[in-house]
């Protein structure tokens, strides 16, 4: 979900249609999980996320799972667009 989403933001903070040339891809460079409550097995869970500051490469995501209307996790990604050196040659841009 995190790194979707820091990509989602990235495209969107260029202006740039999804999956435009070059592509832009993130990798998580960090990740904050706080258990809140325990979490059912049976209820479905709701996952829920929002960009909290995107600041160069670099893009932070608040993330929270709900389970029967209440919060049992909640969570932040830092997540960095990845490198060229990362990059298959046929993806490198």
């Amino acid at each position: 979900h995190g790194t979707g989403t820091a990509a989602a933001a990235a495209y969107r903070a260029a202006d740039r249609p999804m999956n435009s040339q070059p592509t832009l891809r993130y990798v998580t460079a960090a990740l904050n999980v706080n258990y809140l409550r325990p979490t059912p097995l049976i209820e479905s869970l709701e996952v829920r996320g929002r960009v909290k500051e995107i600041k160069g490469r670099k893009v932070v995501i608040e993330a929270w799972i709900v389970a029967a209307g209440e919060v049992c996790v909640r969570g932040e990604v830092v997540a960095v667009q990845m490198p060229d050196t990362m990059r298959p040659a046929e993806l490198a841009s």
